[in-house]
């Protein structure tokens, strides 16, 4: 087709809401929004043997990927969310559920959800740029509408 245009990358951030504004995930490479389809199997005589499939629910989930920074030169103190702060958010989690968060996902707007840290991890090569990624878990429906804004 003439006249596309194609969406940059680098729109896709992550930010968290901390309780009084949005804290982007800082120095991300990448995101990933996976919405997955559970589907139920079953075969029976009264379909000759043949496996039928019917949806079940639906998971949804993000994927992060970014490189780790050093924040003792400003005193420890980030404008955004690092991986250490990603880690401690996680632990908070076990006893206290999901946080709120913002997708962008450029010309198509913003997903807003509620999402539990069911991975981070960091990886430290020698030679290279240390990285991180994270999985969200999706644990609400998604919505284009902030919930944190007053009406």
């Amino acid at each position: 087709m003439a006249g596309e245009v194609y969406v940059k990358g680098d729109v896709g951030t992550l930010a968290y809401w901390d309780g009084d504004a949005y804290k982007p995930v800082v120095c991300l490479t990448s995101s990933s929004h996976e919405l997955t389809m559970n589907t139920i199997e079953k075969v029976n005589m009264c379909n000759a043997g043949r496996t039928v499939q019917s949806a079940q629910s639906i998971s949804e989930s993000v994927g992060i990927e970014g490189e780790v920074i050093d924040t003792t030169e400003v005193g420890g103190v980030s404008p955004g969310v690092t991986v250490g702060e990603l880690k401690a958010l996680a632990r908070a989690q076990v006893a206290g559920g999901s946080d709120s968060f913002r997708l962008n996902r450029g010309p198509e707007g913003y997903i807003y959800f509620e999402a539990l840290l069911s991975a981070v991890s960091d990886n430290y090569t020698a030679g290279e740029d240390a990285t991180f990624s994270a999985t969200l878990t999706i644990t609400n429906d998604p919505s284009d509408v902030d919930p944190n804004t007053a009406p």
